[in-house]
């Protein structure tokens, strides 16, 4: 790429001295202008390298615009050190001929235009083959995105509400119908094809505002609560403000049945459940928090067999990359455990609208 601005260098500088009274031969001409111009040979990987470090957007950072300006200087004058040596070297020697430094100094201010011209054309490149290297990554996270929310779609209705939720649903609907309690099983059945119907409404949504995923967790939480009766208790602290933040589709629900399947069923006794949703700056947090047996000894997150946990955990580094997190710790009050995602604090595009 290189020999060719090379080139053209040499061919000026031998046609140019062929109307003067001392004409060049064609290898002096290569010989004074070539080696120069291969010093963009090692700069251009490591401006590639430095265009990545210190990107030039708006707002224009100080940062970024010194430390391009430093690069270009530091390249212009390695260009003028070796055009000054290669000219000295391979051209008819100046009368008069000024110090070295002062010399570098002055092709160094010469060149410089069209060294800034050319570290410009380097850095544009680079960031647009980085441009169409992210576009290519968008788009396979797109699809992939795509493809693991139907299938967190029909793992709500295969997996995640395991076959015997469905069935200890139904199987307790009979027993309320046998025991004339048409009014609770009515109910249930209400809650239970609602949630089936929100699921499949919402496609392949792949974010939803924040009181929609409540929705539907609260329908849930009320179908757990007529199986167990007074053995669950749900206690709710969403801000309101929040609820118009973007949240991954069905990013909660694993999250409480996990609670509930290793938490409350654990218990002899009545069990309680929390859910929480507040913003942390720019972050929302969203946790569920259950006062069951705990974490076992030796819990990992990263090497749980759990499909919920897994699933959510692909779908905000997807999503959000290390922006979204997920985390199982044991409750800060000592028995229990507490979920948690973080996420980036996003409003929905209506809300957005309304702002703008």
């Amino acid at each position: 790429m290189w020999t060719a601005p090379a080139t053209f260098a040499a061919l000026e500088t031998y046609f140019f001295s062929r109307l003067g009274s001392q004409p060049l031969p064609l290898w002096r001409a290569f010989a004074s202008q070539v080696p120069a111009w291969y010093v963009w040979l090692p700069a251009t990987p490591a401006l590639v390298h430095l265009s990545r470090r210190l990107r030039l957007g708006l707002p224009l950072k100080a940062r970024a615009v010194a430390g391009h300006l430093a690069a270009c200087i530091g390249v212009g004058g390695v260009f003028a050190l070796v055009y000054t040596l290669c000219h000295g070297a391979f051209m008819p020697p100046m009368p008069n001929m000024p110090p070295l430094p002062l010399v570098v100094l002055r092709y160094w201010l010469g060149w410089m235009p069209m060294m800034a011209m050319t570290y410009a054309a380097v850095v544009g490149v680079a960031y647009a083959v980085d441009s169409q290297r992210r576009a290519r990554e968008n788009e396979r996270q797109a699809a992939a995105l795509s493809v693991q929310l139907a299938e967190a779609r029909l793992q709500a209705l295969q997996t995640q509400l395991h076959p015997h939720f469905l069935f200890n649903t139904l199987n307790a609907i009979v027993v309320l119908v046998r025991e004339r309690e048409t009014d609770t099983a009515a109910r249930m059945l209400v809650l239970l094809s609602d949630i089936l119907r929100r699921l499949l409404q919402q496609g392949a949504t792949q974010e939803v505002p924040l009181r929609d995923e409540v929705a539907v967790l609260s329908r849930y939480l009320e179908i757990q609560q007529l199986r167990f009766q007074d053995r669950l208790r749900v206690d709710w602290d969403v801000d309101a403000a929040v609820l118009d933040a973007r949240v991954p589709n069905l990013v909660l629900q694993p999250l409480v049945e996990n609670a509930i399947r290793h938490g409350v069923s654990m218990r002899s006794a009545a069990g309680a459940l929390r859910i929480r949703a507040r913003r942390q700056g720019d972050v929302l947090e969203l946790a569920v928090t259950d006062d069951g047996p705990g974490l076992p000894v030796g819990f990992d997150l990263e090497r749980s067999p759990g499909i919920g946990l897994s699933n959510t955990r692909a779908r905000l580094a997807q999503l959000y990359g290390d922006a979204g997190r997920v985390s199982v710790a044991s409750s800060p009050e000592g028995t229990g455990t507490v979920a948690t995602v973080l996420l980036p604090l996003r409003a929905t595009a209506v809300e957005e609208r309304a702002r703008g």
